[in-house]
């Protein structure tokens, strides 16, 4: 990451930025140079998340991650290809757990950590604001987000690795960074496509800060051709499909109200809820601090990345990784607010708010609970993906003993099928010795009907939409799901049905069962 002095640019001088700080990094050519407490914070995390890893189970996105990645792909109904095809390598090389799924989410988010400190650091942070800095965001949501294997951690540390790539070209560093900046942002479409939003609102935000030499630039230009020739095997995939992710986000928009609702809370909770004055503080620094002029045309893409994701009725998260930015402009704050006075004082202030935030963070996220003690509070129904975690075991044995249970003639027909793809994907990694599992939900569905033999039906789930019924002949409810703790999740009560015959062949059926959500 060191540069050649005769390549750095200095295009945007200012007279209270210190550009060598930006245009170079601590002890020359060593570009990780941050004070140890910043490692040591995202070691802990690492440490902490992988002990929790196993704890209660897996979540059902999890396992429909792997199930996809085993179907290789340039894209899949509700995600571009990446986190699938990491989630099928880790279980292909570590077995199918939970931990082997959760070892890259947690060095993701410790990583982001780290790179918070960066950012502190070339915004002109002292030592002390990068470690408060690091500190911030190592009790924040980016601990939460550790924990679960989704597309939601490529995409946090990518917003994180552009907006410190941004954070140095934008105060002069060597031009060339836009390549780094253009590979980043295509390895993140290939993961999500959030990162439009961050795209538009940078290009508003340069433009309202009249940064022309950006616009200009001919680097800035080559790394938009990179990104979108990175994207293009997806966006080519979606083509051929007929566009289901645009399906996707129309489901999604029908719940606009809840998820506007949603969105300042959201922030409140991912920030630290005792930590987000920090972040608050960051972005007014970073759009008011006359010290903070280059980096302003972050702050205006944050805003606008945030309002555009309002507009469209997108939820909250998809654009909550410029809190990166805010989180290390935070630091630089605190740190000036600590040097006025009563330092110990404003230490220790700090230091029980993050105590604090992290703890409840970790109560309301993780399984830091024994899950019989989790099972007698209010939390199942407050998060729940926490407990979506839970009783996947219970629930690959009540299926096994019902398909058990069918007549050696009916068994050997069987097929199940799962309303959705947490109800399939479970079946397919845990169970043993079952029949084939088939769902037409999301990707499943692409990966075609089951084999015109498997006339006898095992279904799982509600049926949905409520007319599937009509396909399918002699069914009678033998089993409700029970994952013996009373947890009120999303598979709990839900019936299995087994139908002993269909009314069409599969092929005939099949376009009807198709549901995207």
């Amino acid at each position: 990451m060191a540069l050649p002095p005769d390549a750095r640019m200095s295009s945007f001088q200012h007279p209270h930025i210190d550009m060598s700080v930006v245009t170079s990094t601590p002890g020359g050519s060593r570009w990780w140079a941050v004070p140890w407490p910043v490692w040591l914070v995202a070691g802990l995390m690492v440490a902490g998340l992988l002990s929790l890893s196993q704890a209660y189970g897996f979540h059902g996105d999890e396992m429909y991650f792997v199930v996809a990645g085993q179907h290789p792909a340039f894209g899949y109904v509700d995600q571009p290809p990446l986190t699938p095809l990491l989630s099928a390598a880790s279980v292909a090389v570590l077995g199918v757990s939970p931990t082997a799924v959760r070892i890259l989410p947690a060095l993701e988010m410790a990583l982001v950590v780290i790179i918070v400190g960066f950012i502190a650091r070339d915004l002109g942070g002292s030592r002390r604001a990068q470690v408060l800095a690091a500190v911030t965001a190592g009790v924040s949501g980016y601990l939460a987000a550790g924990h679960l294997d989704t597309t939601t951690e490529p995409d946090l540390l990518i917003w994180a690795a552009v907006m410190w790539l941004l954070v140095r070209v934008l105060a002069g560093a060597d031009r060339r960074l836009w390549v780094a900046v253009g590979v980043s942002a295509g390895i993140g479409l290939e993961n999500k496509d959030t990162l439009l939003f961050l795209a538009a609102g940078l290009a508003v935000g340069e433009l309202l800060c009249r940064r022309w030499e950006v616009v200009r630039s001919s680097w800035v230009w080559a790394a938009v051709v990179i990104a979108a020739v990175m994207w293009a095997p997806n966006l080519a995939w979606q083509a051929v499909h007929g566009w289901p992710q645009l399906t996707m986000a129309s489901q999604i928009a029908g719940y606009a109200a809840t998820n506007r609702a949603q969105a300042l809370p959201f922030v409140w909770l991912f920030c630290g809820p005792l930590l987000f004055p920090v972040c608050i503080a960051g972005l007014v620094w970073v759009l008011g601090s006359w010290a903070a002029a280059p980096w302003r045309p972050l702050g205006l893409a944050a805003l606008v990345a945030m309002a555009l994701d309002l507009v469209s009725g997108g939820k909250a998260y998809y654009v909550i990784g410029s809190v990166s930015l805010f989180m290390a402009a935070g630091g630089i704050v605190l740190d000036g607010w600590i040097a006025r006075g009563h330092r110990r004082l404003k230490t220790g202030g700090f230091a029980a708010a993050a105590v604090a935030s992290g703890g409840l963070i970790s109560v309301l996220t993780l399984p830091v609970l024994p899950v019989a003690d989790y099972a007698k509070t209010t939390l199942p129904a407050t998060v729940p993906d926490v407990a979506n975690q839970i009783g996947w075991p219970q629930f690959v044995a009540t299926v096994g003993q019902i398909v058990a249970g069918l007549p050696p003639a009916q068994r050997d027909h069987a097929v199940i099928l799962g309303n959705d793809y947490s109800e399939a994907s479970p079946l397919i990694l845990l169970g043993k010795g079952l029949p084939p599992v088939y769902s037409g939900h999301n990707s499943y569905w692409t990966w075609g009907p089951p084999p015109a033999e498997r006339t006898v039906v095992v279904h799982v789930g509600d049926w949905r939409p409520t007319d599937w019924a009509r396909y399918f002949t002699g069914c009678r409810d033998v089993a409700r799901i029970d994952n013996r703790l009373g947890i009120d999740n999303s598979e709990q009560g839900v019936p299995v049905t087994v139908c002993t015959g269909i009314s069409a062949p599969w092929t005939t059926i099949w376009p009807a069962l198709r549901t995207v959500s």
